[in-house]
């Protein structure tokens, strides 16, 4: 290969990486318009949440009693008082749940939400300074909190002691008033109560109790199970799962009940948005050794590939990341793959076989079908694919440094 050769071929090479870095524009783009099509998918779901409940927060009931606290202030040189509440948690609280997923849709998007049947069993023991503070002003409240209220479905039954109370709202809480004659100290209250619970996505519990456990079953088979505490008993299959959390007081080290919440996930692990997301995360590497298929087929041939023809490929293989994002919206992200990259690689096997004029074409053609069927299954594998795509990176260098080894000999590469 002559000077004025060697200059093309430099050249034409720092174009091409120009290119390449050139497309990255053009895939910020089409990044935006995930970005922008996942916030509407968000806005959806938000809306479902007005309507039907969103991620529900589930604590379990407590006893509630209002009392006066006296004390002198030094600086105003009076007796002063202060009203108060005086909060106590049950003894035991043992909540039984099933849960039902099913899909709501939104214009082009499906929604997963849940429908829960609750059922808890508690037993309250009064010390006698509750009992002390209730008889102070002569009142004494059972409340339930719930983070999304509008995820209740029918009425709420609360039995205590062989007897019906009827729950009714106060601020953020749904609360019933209990009689002192029920309340005595060391004399155990014991309660159920029987709700059904709408929500989107994520059921928690708050362990608001001496000693609290959860039993959720579902027929729902990929759970997501989150929070401070993870289940002591799990059996999940493709029927569904069954899952037991057991948490008492000790576990909590900080008295706060609500900073220990668990609970389980009910939605899509990886969304369609995310898939297309970390697919285009691959965007530079696909582009860099289509070009690189390119150069090499270029030199093998003889025939000679202009920038613009490169640039228009390129602009193809970003194509792929929009047709991708639009079919994802109608059907599973294996089938919009598969037909977005059937659709690349058919254009670029015409467009190649009318440049080249060569069987080469078709060969170039079945390499790309390749590079993105390796593609997708780095996107399906959980663990592993960074191992898998550094050693074919080395392989496919390794084949780039075979073809490449005579480029400074131009006899070699022309038919």
């Amino acid at each position: 290969m002559n000077r004025e050769d060697s200059r093309k071929l430099l050249v034409k090479g720092i174009f091409i990486v120009l290119v390449t870095v050139g497309l990255q524009i053009p895939s910020v783009f089409v990044k935006l318009a995930v970005s922008g099509r996942e916030d509407m998918s968000d806005k959806a779901k938000r809306e479902v949440a007005e309507s039907w409940g969103g991620n529900q927060i589930i604590h379990a009931p407590e006893i509630i009693v209002p009392y006066v606290e006296r004390y002198y202030d030094e600086y105003a040189e009076r007796d002063m008082s202060q009203e108060k509440l005086k909060t106590a948690v049950a003894d035991e609280v043992t909540v039984n749940g099933t849960a039902s997923v099913e899909m709501l849709h939104r214009g082009i998007y499906d929604i997963p939400v849940y429908r829960t049947e609750l059922a808890f069993d508690g037993v309250f023991i009064p010390d006698a300074g509750l009992v002390a503070f209730a008889r102070q002003k002569g009142e004494c409240w059972l409340d339930f909190r719930i983070s999304h209220r509008n995820g209740i479905d029918g009425k709420i039954v609360l039995v205590m002691d062989g007897h019906d109370y009827d729950l009714e709202s106060s601020g953020s809480s749904l609360r019933a008033r209990v009689p002192l004659s029920r309340l005595n100290a060391g004399q155990p209250m014991h309660y159920t109560m029987k709700m059904t619970v709408k929500g989107m996505e994520t059921l928690d519990f708050v362990p608001n109790a001496g000693a609290f456990t959860a039993v959720l079953v579902s027929e729902y088979d990929s759970p997501s199970f989150h929070g401070a505490f993870l289940p002591a008993e799990r059996n999940v299959t493709d029927d569904g799962f069954e899952a037991r959390w057991s948490v008492n007081d000790v576990n909590m080290y900080d008295g706060d009940s609500d900073a220990y919440k668990f609970g389980v996930d009910f939605f899509v692990p990886v969304s369609m948005y995310q898939q297309t997301d970390r697919a285009l995360k691959y965007s530079v590497l696909v582009i860099l050794l289509i070009f690189m298929g390119i150069f090499i087929v270029e030199r093998l041939t003889g025939k000679s590939v202009s920038i613009i023809q490169y640039i228009v490929t390129g602009l193809s293989l970003c194509l792929f990341y929009l047709l991708l994002l639009a079919f994802t919206e109608y059907m599973s992200f294996a089938a919009a793959y598969l037909i977005a990259s059937m659709m690349t690689v058919l254009a670029l096997g015409v467009y190649f076989k009318a440049i080249l004029k060569s069987s080469a074409a078709y060969v170039f053609a079945g390499a790309v079908a390749v590079l993105y069927a390796f593609i997708y299954l780095l996107l399906t594998l959980e663990t592993g694919s960074l191992l898998i795509g550094t050693l074919a990176l080395f392989f496919i260098l390794c084949a780039v440094m075979y073809f490449t080894r005579d480029v400074n000999k131009q006899e070699n590469f022309v038919n």
